[in-house]
């Protein structure tokens, strides 16, 4: 059945009788207007309201089926006007929503200090004076050095992210990306914050640029999370790939140096026992998906503005945990860390001479593991009598690595083979140490040349 139909059955069933079908002239150029469009017959009868009961019922049919009928039938009166189309229901829910959306952006970004920059996005930048104290440091701390754990710095900038999800994977979003660098008269902190996911591609372009001129990236296990998450966003929105500049994620150096001086090597433990930072108030990490939900289900934003502070003072810890930990590593005995670790950094990075200084600093906290790396550390500096007097020390708590370095001493450094196959015979049974008494034995024998290894 098709239109006309439809509304001449409509009609009858509202008890309304249609209308003659109209004539028209035939053969006639004055029966087509100008444009060549049929021209109505001047016996037509004028055109009729539209019953209620009928309008009624075509309106429950949809708005476009109440104008293309109020279009033919002339409108609700003779000679006014057609109507303005009504606007369908959902689309003028939906416009309404989005209206009330932008308008409660405008209002938390007055809220926040911000701006609104795109669509569902909100940046947050503050101005911090170089001499503000965080903790029991200063941001001025930004600018020392960050050596042996970063070669060169140049660009500095500490990231972090507040996601809507702790597990990653493809169905976790960042809500909110913090970015802080030291400049000569202050730190930027830029924070950039979703209000819908329309913001996304945005908020990614927008750090993509800031990281582009970055020659040092620092975050707190960002290598595992932030920017592998960040990666992949930026991937799905298609866009180009994030720049990625030398990154050193503070998360590794911190666990190694405090693993076993600590209960755990949470950012906010590194704060409070080598930044002397306590926050107050501080909504935890773990509850910022909540509170980013909260958010959008259309409650107040305190818990919102709670993140934002949490995320700013992440991104301004990372900035002065670095020097921080190369403090630590100068002299770990001072803050309780593992003076090995802190000596394998130093040795990593080619400054052997300040690992032997750090270990020979922390002598009488070493254990077994740290003696023999500073029994090896003179060894390397040609210290070997100092190296030899920490073997058998060790030796005669009877441990077999020291026993088997003793053995290579005796026999490669002072030529002492009845010494040397003393520690062999020591030595646990294998092929290597069957290998090393058999060659110090045929040494030992009468009328045996000497034999160069």
């Amino acid at each position: 059945m098709n239109l006309k139909s439809r509304l001449e059955e409509l009609q009858r069933q509202a008890g309304a009788s249609p209308g003659p079908a109209p004539a028209l002239r035939q053969g006639s150029r004055d029966a087509e207007g100008a444009g060549g469009l049929p021209q109505p017959d001047a016996t037509m009868p004028p055109a009729q309201p539209m019953p209620d009961a009928l309008r009624s019922r075509l309106e429950r049919l949809g708005g476009r089926a109440v104008e293309s009928a109020e279009h033919r039938s002339g409108g609700r009166g003779a000679g006014t006007a057609s109507p303005r189309r009504p606007e369908a229901p959902v689309l003028a829910s939906n416009r309404q929503r989005a209206g009330g959306a932008a308008e409660r952006t405008a209002g938390l970004a007055r809220r926040l200090g911000g701006e609104v920059v795109a669509r569902h996005l909100i940046l947050v930048e503050s101005l911090l004076p170089l001499e503000t104290w965080h903790g029991r440091v200063r941001l001025a701390d930004s600018l020392q050095t960050m050596w042996p754990l970063a070669a060169s710095q140049g660009a500095v900038a500490g990231i972090d992210t507040e996601t809507t999800g702790l597990s990653g994977g493809t169905g976790t979003t960042a809500f909110m990306i913090g970015i802080a660098q030291p400049e000569p008269e202050h730190v930027r902190v830029r924070q950039w914050l979703l209000t819908g996911f329309a913001g996304e591609a945005a908020m990614l372009a927008a750090v993509a640029e800031v990281l582009a001129g970055v020659d040092l990236m620092l975050s707190y296990n960002g290598k595992s999370f932030d920017l592998p998450l960040l990666r992949d966003r930026r991937r799905l929105q298609r866009g180009p790939a994030l720049p990625e500049p030398p990154h050193l994620d503070l998360l590794h150096p911190t666990r190694r140096l405090f693993r076993n001086a600590w209960p755990d090597c949470r950012l906010g433990t590194a704060e409070r026992r080598l930044l002397g930072l306590t926050r107050e108030d501080d909504l935890p990490g773990s509850e910022a998906p909540r509170a980013w939900r909260d958010y959008l289900a259309g409650a107040p934003a305190d818990d919102l503005e709670r993140v934002l502070r949490h995320n700013a003072l992440d991104v301004l810890s990372l900035l002065v945990l670095g020097p921080a930990l190369t403090r630590v590593l100068r002299d770990p005995a001072a803050f309780a860390a593992d003076p090995v670790a802190a000596a394998e950094t130093w040795n990593r990075n080619g400054d052997r001479e300040q690992g032997l200084s750090v270990l020979a600093g922390s002598r009488d906290r070493l254990d077994t593991r740290g003696e023999l790396e500073l029994a090896w550390a003179l060894r390397r500096a040609g210290r070997w009598t100092e190296a030899a007097a920490i073997w058998e020390r060790l030796a005669r708590a009877g441990c077999a690595e020291a026993m088997e370095r003793l053995a290579k001493y005796h026999e490669h450094v002072r030529r002492d083979w009845s010494q040397a196959l003393v520690y062999a015979s020591r030595l646990e049974e294998g092929p290597e140490a069957q290998r090393r008494r058999r060659r110090l034995v045929r040494r030992l024998s009468p009328g045996q040349g000497r034999l160069d290894l």
